[in-house]
């Protein structure tokens, strides 16, 4: 019996993930996640329903001078999610 090469499960796991197409959704969900992180608890107490969908991030907001400083840090925050998966998951941040 010939002995296979050892394969780490990360390795295997993202594979399969590849495979099937579903890495752009884990990271979609991995980046909401990471959101108050990436803005902060006290930006993050602003706003709601954090979601992304077809690259877009959609962020509620229910202070009026948070989406401000938000909408001004747009460009930031985008690197910053995207450094999170390390791939240009976000292209766009809509803030309502």
């Amino acid at each position: 019996m010939e002995r296979r090469k050892t394969v780490h499960i990360s390795e295997i796991i993202q594979e399969l993930l590849t495979k099937n197409n579903m890495k752009s959704r884990l990271d979609e969900t991995t980046i909401a996640q990471k959101w108050e992180e990436v803005v902060g608890k006290t930006m993050a107490k602003y706003t709601r329903k954090v979601y992304v969908s077809k690259g877009v991030l959609h962020v509620e907001v229910i202070s009026s001078v948070a989406r401000n400083e938000l909408v001004m840090n747009r460009s930031i925050l985008i690197e910053k999610l995207n450094q999170t998966t390390g791939n240009e998951t976000i292209k766009d941040i809509i803030f309502r």
